[in-house]
């Protein structure tokens, strides 16, 4: 094997074996441009999957939002035809022939007034109330709680080992940042302040540990879409980023976008090299996916 280089993509694909891949990998030892060559194409790789899962992500989500678009244009049109209908009749309506004055006026019908049989008030029928049916089923919308229960089931909370030490600091209290102040709310389970202190993006633009901590704070406090974009800004984060994509998938679970949910779930399950791959196919099972 003279060209290492050549090989890189089929050594991180598992397609080198036998003497071929203890070659290659005597020249990873040996070759530090070649070590730093694989490192890039692995990089280049684990981007090129983020973006393959973007994409089935931003799919699922344009798909219904089409539909929809194609219902109320179809709506649209069934109401501007049946406007366009009543118009017509009121003009025809209005437009008639009307038939000719004969010129003879008929007399007026003499009946006798017993001709009219009327009934007293008395004995006319009172209508029924409105008494509700006892064995209609009121139809109701599904609510999410079984979503959200499996959602904070199987969160992924931050170590308290990192949310210590973002606190330390030698000054006191008073002296603290908002973050440090905001990590110490969250330490004793005060999601709300720790949420409140972090809600300028100022704070977390530039700060990862920030920004875990305000995803975690707002997935606590039942802020979905808020964690949920928090948890998205992550994914490509080293520190943060299989944390990241499994509560990004908690957050569309809880807000009951399961056509998402199924896209990263599937992704998950089969990824052997996954973390959380155990928990995903536990939840998949309760899922009944």
């Amino acid at each position: 094997m003279e060209n290492f280089h050549q090989n890189i993509e089929r050594y991180l694909l598992g397609e080198l074996v036998g003497s071929e891949l203890s070659e290659f990998k005597n020249a990873l030892q040996s070759d530090a441009s070649l070590a730093k060559s694989v490192a890039q194409h692995q990089e280049m790789l684990q981007r090129l999957d983020a973006l393959r899962l973007r994409n089935k992500v931003k799919a699922a989500i344009e798909a219904p939002q089409a539909t929809s678009v194609a219902m109320y244009s179809s709506r649209k049109f069934w109401a501007m035809a049946a406007a366009l209908t009543v118009l017509v009749a009121a003009i025809w309506f209005f437009n008639r022939p009307t038939q000719p004055n004969s010129g003879i006026v008929e007399a007026p019908s003499q009946k006798s007034s017993t001709d009219t049989l009327k009934t007293p008030p008395s004995e006319l029928p009172n209508p029924a109330p409105n008494k509700p049916q006892a064995n209609k089923q009121i139809e109701r919308p599904k609510e999410p709680s079984r979503l959200i229960a499996l959602a904070r089931e199987f969160q992924e909370m931050p170590d308290q080992t990192f949310v210590r030490g973002v606190t330390q600091v030698e000054a006191n209290l008073s002296q603290k940042t908002p973050v440090q102040l905001a990590a110490a709310a969250f330490e004793s389970n005060n999601f709300r302040l720790a949420a409140d202190l972090l809600k300028d993006d100022k704070y977390v633009l530039e700060d990862e540990d920030a920004r875990y901590i305000r995803a975690n704070a707002r997935f606590a406090l039942g802020q979905f879409a808020g964690a949920a974009k928090d948890f998205d800004a992550l994914k490509d984060s080293f520190q943060f980023r299989h944390e990241a994509r499994w509560n990004f998938l908690l957050c569309q679970i809880a807000l009951g976008n399961m056509e998402i949910s199924k896209v990263l779930l599937a992704e998950m399950v089969t990824d052997q090299d996954f973390p959380f791959r155990a928990k995903a196919m536990e939840l998949s099972g309760k899922l009944n996916l």
